[in-house]
C-alpha cells in the first residue's frame, strides 16, 4: 500500500495534526481503520493510541482513496483492532419470542 500526505496541518488549539493522505492499495481491499491506525503511528513515529482515523473514504471503481487522521498530544484514542475484539467477543442476547396471540 502507497501513502502519500496530500495536506498536513497544526492545529495548537486542539492540540493535534489534522492530515488528508492519499491511499493506494493495488491488489488488496480497502484498509481497515485499524491497520491505517498502525501505519501511520509508524509513519509519523508517535504512539498507536495518539492516532484517530477519522474517515476512509474509496474512489469508485478503482484502488484509491483518501483518510482524514488526527494525531493527539494529549488525548488517547482506543486501539481500533482491540475494539473490534471485544465486539466479536460479546455474545448477542436474545429476546424471548412471544408466541402469536389468539383473536377471539
Amino acid at each position: 500500500m502507497d501513502v502519500k500526505v496530500i495536506s498536513e496541518k497544526e492545529n495548537p488549539l486542539l492540540k493535534r495534526k489534522e492530515i488528508i493522505v492519499a491511499l493506494d492499495y493495488e491488489g488488496s481491499s480497502t484498509v481497515s481503520k485499524a491497520g491505517l491506525q498502525r501505519l501511520m503511528s509508524e509513519h509519523f513515529k508517535s504512539g498507536i493510541d495518539s492516532v484517530e482515523v477519522t474517515t476512509i473514504m474509496s474512489e469508485v471503481g478503482s484502488s484509491k482513496g483518501k483518510a482524514w487522521i488526527r494525531i493527539w498530544q494529549e488525548k488517547k484514542i482506543p486501539i481500533y483492532s482491540e475494539i473490534k475484539k471485544e465486539k466479536t467477543a460479546k455474545p448477542k442476547e436474545e429476546k424471548p419470542k412471544e408466541a402469536p396471540k389468539k383473536e377471539e
